[in-house]
């Protein structure tokens, strides 16, 4: 069944094209990959061509560079304060043990920069999830449930 992002179509022969990239237990589960990640991939195109971040064709490190200004553009996440590294480290001070079999923990100012790293990370990911939700309610899509994957 073809998937529609607006009036943009995406066939089930790209779907297939795309399922290569997506290991899955089972046939179906690498079709709703492969099928959520053209979506997505769509969604964004068409939002880049809109905000004038990417041409309407463009393709390879052109298609990639807008896309990333995009997000770069449209996804703003707060750096995590010195505070936020110090309350996640007292809270999961567990997982930094100095060594592997110690139940010492490495001190705070020996894991800050791997602690704001990951949160960090995570902000960016919750960040970029919400705004794809936001474009996938935004959009008429036919064919697939989109915000459910997400």
């Amino acid at each position: 069944m073809p998937l529609y992002v607006n009036t943009v179509e995406i066939t089930d022969d790209e779907v297939f094209r795309e399922m290569q990239f997506h290991a899955a237990a089972t046939r179906e589960a690498a079709r709703d990959e492969a099928a959520r990640a053209l979506l997505i991939r769509e969604l964004l195109r068409q939002r880049a061509v809109e905000k004038g971040f990417l041409a309407e064709d463009a393709t390879g490190e052109d298609f990639d560079a807008g896309i990333m200004d995009l997000l770069g553009a449209e996804v703003t996440t707060p750096e995590p304060s010195a505070e936020v590294c110090r309350r996640y480290y007292e809270q999961n001070v567990d997982r930094f043990a100095v060594g592997e079999n110690s139940a010492l923990p490495s001190p705070f100012e020996a894991v800050e920069g791997r602690i704001r790293q990951y949160l960090q990370t995570r902000s960016i990911r919750h960040g970029i999830q919400s705004y794809l939700l936001d474009l996938a309610h935004q959009a008429r899509i036919a064919g697939f449930d989109l915000a459910a994957s997400l």
